[in-house]
């Protein structure tokens, strides 16, 4: 069994082995062979689920992590590019942090420069647009108790490996400028 250049799991074999029963080496000697490489990402979680039966979030960690491990897919790769979130609490009532968002002249204040095109929303829940590049935004908000609110943002189908950190660094950046707008 040879892992990736790199490969490191994203979560311990322990933790995987509490809610699967099988750690790390176990899953990936079972899906050796089962000659899983030669299977797309679905039908190995349909694998997971329907043969070993294992739980759905697990069928798609299981098979995440053995796409990585095996070299077929890279971290925060999905199907339609790569991903990135970030995520912050911020000390403001859910309604101003959303506010601050979805209101143009406020976000213009903290939100990062380049194309943005809004495209959904339902308030104090989501606000989602056409990014840069090819790219969706996704920006949740969740309620963390009395006036503290949580803000994560989701960069998807990027094309390329090499944005991800790049908008990792700008949203930290960003969240660090939407804070100090509530203090």
């Amino acid at each position: 069994m040879v892992a990736a250049k790199n490969y490191t799991p994203s979560m311990s074999d322990e933790a995987v082995k509490a809610k699967t029963g099988v750690d790390w080496y176990g899953w990936f000697k079972l899906l050796d062979m089962e000659e899983a490489k030669k299977l797309t990402h679905t039908e190995i979680a349909n694998l997971l689920y329907d043969k070993h039966k294992v739980s759905g979030w697990w069928c798609q960690m299981v098979t995440v992590e053995y796409e990585r491990a095996r070299g077929l897919r890279e971290k925060h790769e999905q199907a339609e590019g790569f991903s990135v979130s970030v995520s912050k609490t911020i000390e403001a009532p859910l309604s101003k942090l959303f506010r601050a968002v979805s209101d143009d002249a406020t976000r213009k204040k903290w939100f990062p420069w380049t194309a943005f095109k809004p495209s959904s929303q339902t308030k104090d829940k989501y606000f989602r647009g056409a990014w840069k590049d090819g790219a969706r935004l996704e920006i949740g908000f969740y309620a963390k108790g009395s006036g503290k609110s949580q803000i994560a943002v989701q960069v998807n189908k990027m094309a390329k490996k090499s944005d991800v950190e790049k908008e990792r660094a700008a949203w930290k950046k960003a969240l660090e400028k939407l804070d100090a707008i509530f203090n």
